[in-house]
């Protein structure tokens, strides 16, 4: 089995005519990943459940890893990477939901399927990583590098360690099933940030950070 590292190309390989079959294939793709994994995501599948045409998905996807990581990646959603000058406006860009309060509940939904497919093909957590892992680890590294800088973070702080922090929030509110809203997100960016000694104003009633 091999899982492709290839670029989602749902919205550029072929020509979708039907942004209602896009929605019910995604719809499709979740349920049946959801509930069957892997294996239960196949083109015939999921054509019978969004109600349309095999051709329809080819023309979206080349093939069953594009799809299942493209649904993932339009559900969840992925960070938008911003460089505004302001450290704890990009942090929070990247760490939060973007004020979409779908996404906490496509994660868990998506990463529970994940973490129980992994254990019977450990290969598939191979890919998630470099599609979607390390590159937000590279986007938070660039800002704290900016950071340092520009004088904000001392030269001498370990910047993997501050990305570990800053990432184990989220993980470990996905994990837990709790919500985490972009005021959250901002609260423990603050607090990460503050740690290694940027001045920062905090106010833990109302998530103010600046």
């Amino acid at each position: 089995m091999v899982y492709s590292e290839s670029k989602i190309s749902f919205s550029g390989y072929g020509r979708p005519r039907d942004l209602g079959a896009s929605e019910r294939i995604f719809d499709a793709v979740e349920w049946l990943f959801v509930d069957g994994g892997y294996a239960g995501v196949t083109f015939g599948s999921v054509a019978r459940r969004a109600g349309v045409g095999v051709k329809t998905i080819y023309r979206r996807f080349r093939n069953r890893d594009e799809l299942i990581l493209g649904t993932i990646e339009v559900r969840v959603g992925m960070p938008s990477f911003g460089n505004s000058g302001d450290t704890v406006e990009d942090l929070v860009s990247m760490l939060g939901a973007g004020g979409r309060a779908s996404v906490q509940r496509y994660r868990v939904r998506f990463f529970a399927a994940v973490a129980l497919e992994s254990g019977r093909h450990p290969e598939f957590l191979m890919v998630l990583p470099r599609r979607f892992v390390w590159p937000l680890r590279r986007s938070l590294e660039s800002v704290l590098v900016r950071a340092v800088r520009r004088g904000e973070v001392g030269d001498d702080v370990d910047l993997r360690v501050v990305i570990d922090l800053l990432m184990g929030f989220s993980g470990s509110r996905f994990w837990s099933g709790e919500d985490f809203d972009d005021v959250a997100v901002r609260i423990s960016v603050g607090l990460v940030l503050r740690g290694v000694g940027y001045e920062v104003t905090f106010s833990e009633r109302s998530g103010g950070v600046g």
